[in-house]
């Protein structure tokens, strides 16, 4: 984990428990911040530290090698992943990139320049979706869209009900893991998932989503963050299509994906029979669920 990072900020990161470490924060000529535990702190060359004075900071040369080390030294095979403004790290770190956008034939093509970088840091925590599982799909599989912030924890539960599910039910699970930070992070993800769990990797939902109904013939497709109307009206035809599905988004609140027009599809469809909302402050905490007609059954 994290092997792609500079030599001092590797040797600074030995000094913190990495199961509490979410984000780092790398900027040219600024003192480097983690999420620690939740909170925004600064790291030193000793771990992290409250004083501005005792922190690393980091270079533009520091910031290129970085990016460098996460691509495996060829940034032409990331391409793709470079127009979203993010690369993804062998075990699963995303990094988002801050710089300048480059543009070709009106589409983004590159980021150059990169100014700041956004670590994010995958947790595999066993138990994280099991209030989840045993409110929602203890019975049956069913559709859910899992709400909150970035950063709160939707990953880690999506892997973890992955796990759950995957238990209980001999189902057939496609997981549809774009950015490869669901299983990336775990050499024996496919073995927790069990024999009838299939992932595809880096593919564009949509494609993902109508090749997987083709050619898979999965019972539940497990999917994180969406994004677009493309991608929601994919999730409308696969629970059409008698596939449940079990998604993530970035919404504050339940209010938040009944007004976007977006995600209309899948609201006017009563697509999802629950949606889960994380809390804002904290990691992985449940704020309510929300059944398919966004009654409430479950309130912290």
């Amino acid at each position: 984990m994290l092997e792609f990072l500079s030599d001092n900020l590797l040797a600074a990161i030995r000094y913190v428990n990495c199961n509490l470490l979410y984000e780092m924060r790398v900027r040219a000529n600024k003192p480097v911040v983690v999420n620690y535990n939740g909170k925004y702190i600064f790291l030193g060359a000793r771990g992290i530290t409250d004083r501005i004075g005792d922190a690393l900071v980091s270079s533009y040369s520091e910031i290129e090698s970085i990016i460098y080390r996460a691509s495996e030294f060829s940034v032409y095979s990331v391409t793709d992943q470079l127009k979203q403004g993010f690369i993804t790290g062998a075990n699963g770190e995303r990094i988002g990139l801050a710089g300048v956008y480059v543009y070709e034939n009106g589409s983004a093509f590159t980021v150059k320049e990169v100014t700041s970088l956004n670590i994010r840091i995958p947790h595999e925590v066993k138990g994280a979706g099991g209030f989840i599982f045993e409110k929602c799909f203890s019975e049956k599989i069913a559709s859910a869209l899992i709400l909150s912030p970035p950063g709160r924890g939707k990953t880690t539960i999506l892997r973890d009900l992955s796990r759950l599910i995957s238990a209980k039910y001999l189902i057939n699970i496609l997981i549809n893991d774009e950015r490869n930070e669901i299983s990336a992070a775990y050499r024996d993800f496919s073995l927790e998932t069990g024999a009838f769990s299939d992932i595809v990797r880096y593919a564009h939902k949509k494609d993902a989503l109508s090749a997987a109904i083709r050619s898979m013939r999965p019972d539940l497709i497990i999917t994180d963050e969406l994004t677009s109307k493309e991608e929601a009206e994919a999730v409308v035809s696969c629970v059409r299509g008698g596939v449940e599905v079990i998604a993530s988004a970035h919404f504050k609140d339940l209010d938040g994906v009944r007004n976007a027009p977006e995600f209309a599809c899948i609201i006017s469809g009563g697509i999802f029979d629950y949606y889960i909302v994380l809390d804002s402050e904290g990691i992985g905490r449940i704020k309510y669920i929300c059944d398919g007609q966004f009654t409430r059954i479950f309130e912290a």
